[in-house]
């Protein structure tokens, strides 16, 4: 069984559910400890021909606070004006209504970061049309502090024998120790890698944004599922493998 672990960011780019697509199992790595100025709780999308971030307002919280108990800020100004910037640059697009109700919904009923974050991923890849099943980090009852041991032990309870990695994450499971790790446990590492799909976006078609929020795919494109599953299975269906 192959796994995919990421940490559950706000309105992930493109690649994000294209590593949904190519695993078994998608594991929200969701007991970690928040990042500020990170893809946690914020992306990008394309306003005047140019990339534009977006951003949830977080309730202030300690430096070691876990995603998973992060709060969003419950003051309605900021969610109205992050609403009105999609309304100004997506709303002559043709899935405008669907995706905007999706936003609106989570804005205003969700708590959680990573609640919020999750509900999105989860949406967004049921209109993907991905059948992944996934899991939360923090219902597993983890003891590993380490990087590359916490990923171990978690493709260890899974019982998952490939691990489909990031490719920021080569910095730490190429280190000899992660690699006789994963070589004892049988678990092979293959290093995530992708084609951009190019498609129609708002503003002027000859100036095509890449790794933008999936949202400026959902919004914009007449069959996202498609291309997501071109992208997934026909750009060489991932990236480097090695062999542990």
């Amino acid at each position: 069984m192959k796994i995919a672990i990421m940490q559950p960011t706000f309105c992930p780019w493109i690649g994000y559910f294209v590593m949904i697509a190519r695993v078994d199992a998608f594991v929200f790595l969701d007991c970690v400890q928040f990042q500020k100025q990170s893809w946690h709780s914020r992306n990008k999308i394309k306003v005047n021909d140019a990339p534009f971030l977006i951003s949830l307002h977080l309730q202030k919280a300690p430096l070691q606070t876990l995603i998973q108990d992060m709060r969003l800020c419950d003051m309605k100004k900021w969610k109205m004006v992050l609403l009105k910037t999609l309304r100004q640059n997506y709303q002559k697009s043709q899935n405008f209504k669907e995706i905007y109700e999706i936003l609106e919904y989570a804005l205003f009923n969700f708590e959680s970061l990573s609640q919020l974050n999750i509900y999105l991923i989860e949406q967004f890849s049921q209109i993907l049309k991905l059948k992944t099943p996934f899991i939360k980090a923090s219902s597993l009852a983890l003891s590993s502090q380490k990087k590359e041991k916490l990923v171990l032990e978690i493709c260890q309870i899974l019982k998952a024998n490939e691990y489909l990695s990031p490719i920021g994450a080569k910095d730490y499971l190429q280190k000899d120790e992660a690699r006789a790790l994963f070589a004892k446990a049988n678990i092979n590492i293959e290093y995530f890698a992708m084609n951009h799909p190019v498609y129609k976006q708002q503003g002027k078609q000859n100036n095509f944004i890449q790794s933008l929020s999936i949202i400026d795919l959902l919004f914009n494109a007449k069959n996202p599922a498609q291309i997501l599953n071109k992208s997934a299975y026909e750009s060489g269906g991932g990236g480097q493998k090695i062999a542990c």
